[in-house]
């Protein structure tokens, strides 16, 4: 989270009207978060909005131009399929499950906040880029159903059964 914090301060720190950071989730996971925020340039808004309820999920993803998730590592990437379900240009890092929840339908960065810096400009420079890549989420998102997870857990299981 540090290093989004910072990349967001080098994209968007000269921008005349600059675009909140909005860092949604439960304090504690971090302690180096709390040091990052309190280097933010003073112009720059930093807003910390706690746990968000499932209610509020979808307009916070929708409404945001873009949802970046620069993740370190990944069980399924559950954040970055329900942004993309929202309809979001989302920014995520290339590292275990998340290409195989974004495929093409995501931006991907290096972890470091340059990196992050640098995509993160690209993106809020590119309209129709973010268009682009909120309209192939939705599209990709929809892919995702308990069905498809039910047939693929039982072709696991029958592959498992009969040894292949």
């Amino acid at each position: 989270m540090p290093s989004l914090i910072r990349g967001w301060v080098s994209a968007v720190g000269d921008y005349a009207e600059p675009p909140a950071l909005v860092i949604a989730g439960g304090a504690g996971w971090d302690d180096e978060i709390e040091a990052a925020v309190a280097e933010v340039p003073s112009h720059l808004r930093v807003i910390r909005p706690g746990y968000l309820r499932m209610a509020d999920l979808s307009a916070f993803l929708g409404g945001a131009l873009v949802v970046a998730y620069p993740s370190h590592g990944e069980g399924f990437g559950l954040p970055v399929l329900e942004a993309m379900a929202c309809g979001a240009a989302v920014l995520t890092t290339h590292r275990l499950s998340l290409p195989e929840v974004g495929g093409d339908a995501v931006a991907y960065t290096e972890p470091d906040s340059a990196s992050i810096g640098t995509a993160l400009s690209g993106l809020l420079a590119d309209e129709p880029r973010r268009r682009a890549l909120g309209a192939a989420a939705h599209a990709r998102s929809l892919e995702f159903t308990w069905e498809a997870s039910a047939q693929a857990h039982l072709v696991a299981y029958t592959r498992a059964v009969s040894g292949d």
